[in-house]
């Protein structure tokens, strides 16, 4: 990562080091010191995230004292305390990046167009990828061959997974997650544009979870509500 504000080079040289060692072709000997650039890596990624939290000042606590590391890098795992929503920080070969899939998904029918307009929002962020998640039967499939013809709009492919979770009818068929929402921040930009990217893009994604969690919890308060009479 570039060195671009005198205010981060705390965190730019541990994930430097991280990478360095990474490359080394004396990392599976020096595995002990490796792994505590890993450690002193994950920790400059936490960091990152306290910088999301006092951007977004949410009304929530939060656990990411976690971590995975996987083929190119170390991903901070993140929950949110009050939703039990889910989002990564890491590094994959592309740069750092934050990733999310949308919790509750079944209450999508519920939201109103200033939902999927911050959905597109985020969306527009440079960098912005989306993975689907289809894990629709070949059956299905097949009795709808046009509908998986077009793949160019997102909000189509979510929705399309989300109806046919929905409509589906095989006993053993269990509804997945509609995708996963990731933004990149590569290796060559500016790091304090880095921060301030996933800042605003963060608030956004804890809004899209938050909208779709406030359904089922207003549901299970009524019916807590109703069962105590």
């Amino acid at each position: 990562m570039k060195k671009q504000k005198k205010n981060f080079d705390s965190l730019i040289e541990p994930i430097n080091n991280y990478l360095e060692s990474y490359h080394a072709e004396q990392r599976i000997a020096n595995a002990e010191a490796h792994y505590s650039k890993t450690l002193d890596c994950v920790n400059a990624l936490a960091q990152i995230f306290k910088e999301c939290l006092s951007y977004g000042n949410f009304k929530d606590e939060w656990d990411y004292d976690k971590f995975y590391e996987f083929l190119y890098g170390p991903e901070l795992i993140i929950t949110s305390i009050k939703t039990n929503c889910g989002y990564k920080l890491g590094i994959n070969d592309k740069g750092l990046y934050l990733s999310m899939n949308l919790h509750y998904s079944e209450n999508l029918r519920y939201m109103d167009d200033k939902y999927w307009k911050l959905l597109l929002a985020l969306s527009d962020f440079k960098d912005f990828e989306y993975e689907e998640y289809e894990f629709i039967r070949d059956e299905r499939r097949n009795e709808f061959p046009e509908l998986f013809k077009t793949n160019k709009s997102m909000i189509y492919r979510i929705m399309r997974k989300y109806i046919f979770d929905f409509t589906e009818t095989h006993s053993s068929y269990q509804p997945g997650s509609v995708g996963k929402f990731k933004i990149i921040a590569p290796f060559n930009e500016d790091f304090s544009q880095s921060v301030k990217k996933f800042c605003e893009t963060f608030k956004i994604m804890y809004k899209l979870n938050y909208d779709l969690w406030k359904i089922t919890d207003l549901k299970n308060k009524k019916t807590a509500a109703r069962d105590r009479y």
